[in-house]
């Protein structure tokens, strides 16, 4: 996603609280999340979130 982000083909994922760029990570319980290099702000990737994620790869992936 993050490859893609970059290339203008998905929407970016900002952070809320300084418009910063997110990251993706696992913690030690193999839950995904986002996260924010400039400030605290932290987001669990849930199934709503993941699905749209998934539905904009989808899409740009056909695009290419």
């Amino acid at each position: 996603y993050l490859t893609l982000m970059q290339e203008g083909l998905v929407p970016n994922l900002e952070c809320p609280m300084d418009q910063g760029l997110l990251y993706g990570n696992i913690d030690s319980e193999d839950n995904s999340y986002l996260y924010c290099l400039a400030c605290s702000y932290k987001k669990t990737i849930g199934v709503s979130l993941y699905n749209q994620m998934l539905k904009e790869v989808d899409h740009a992936g056909t695009q290419i």
